[in-house]
């Protein structure tokens, strides 16, 4: 019999390249990614899909504890 962890854990393919978002630099100072004409957050944007992040990060939720 698996471990409980092992039987539940999701898996995920890991991407092999994250293009940067159009029209948007990565900020270090920051950390965000700014609009290179208006200086605006690209999670401001109407258009951001949250295709990805600067760490690859992979957002599942399970930091959401109580809920």
């Amino acid at each position: 019999m698996k471990h409980i962890l092992l039987q539940k854990a999701l898996k995920y393919k890991k991407r092999k390249e994250i293009e940067d978002p159009k029209g948007f630099s990565f900020d270090n100072i920051i950390g965000a990614w700014i609009n290179k004409v208006d200086k605006t957050f690209l999670i401001q944007s109407n258009d951001f899909k949250a295709l990805g992040t600067k760490k690859e990060d992979i957002e599942t939720g399970e930091d959401q504890k109580g809920h």
